[in-house]
Formats: C-alpha cells, structure tokens, sequence
C-alpha cells in the first residue's frame, strides 16, 4: 500500500501548481474516504468532482467548528 503524503506537502504541491485537487486527495489522508464518496454516488475520480468534494468537506469542517 502507498504511503499518503504529509498535508503540508500536498498543500505546498497544489499551491505550486505540480498537482490537482485529484491528486492532492489521492495522495493524502482522505484519500479512502474520496474514493468511497464516489462509489456511493456513481462516480469515477476526475479533477471536477475532487474539487467538488473538497469544497464540500472543508464547508462542513467550518459549519462543525461554528457550532461549538
């Protein structure tokens, strides 16, 4: 099994352009959840729905921290 990279390096990548949000997920932590997201709803990994998943887990990540 690969080893998932450090967030930080992943942020760093993306932010430098080297790698999509398909790969940022992929190579990182929430990679089995991703991947599982998209089994759930029929999907095959592409860069739109990454970018989709992203937004909507990094909205439900603000919407838990203003309810506590």
């Amino acid at each position: 099994m690969e080893q998932n990279m450090n967030y930080n390096e992943l942020v760093q990548m993306k932010q430098d352009g080297k790698i999509g949000w398909l790969d940022f997920l992929l190579k990182g932590d929430d990679a089995d959840d991703y991947k599982q997201w998209c089994q759930d709803h029929g999907e095959e990994p592409t860069e739109a729905n990454a970018e989709l998943y992203v937004e909507m887990t990094d909205a439900k990540a603000i919407e838990l921290m203003a309810t506590k």
